[in-house]
């Protein structure tokens, strides 16, 4: 398994030159939108109160201990 950064141009994924001759085989695409150069770290950052409030919870709490 490979890690690539490349970019999408609307349509499709422009692969990098260099791995353009790869044979055909199936691919995990995760894509990362990036808004007006604001990663996504800030908005997976506002979340995490809301987060706490469902998992922050006694029930939870005994796997704090494990």
């Amino acid at each position: 398994m490979v890690a690539i950064k490349t970019q999408f141009d609307g349509e499709k994924i422009v692969l990098p030159e260099d791995l353009c001759g790869l044979p055909p085989q199936e691919v995990i695409i995760i894509y990362e939108a990036i808004e007006n150069g604001v990663d996504q770290q800030s908005w997976l950052k506002a979340q995490e109160a809301s987060f706490a409030k469902v998992w922050d919870t006694d029930e939870d709490a005994v796997y704090d201990e494990l």
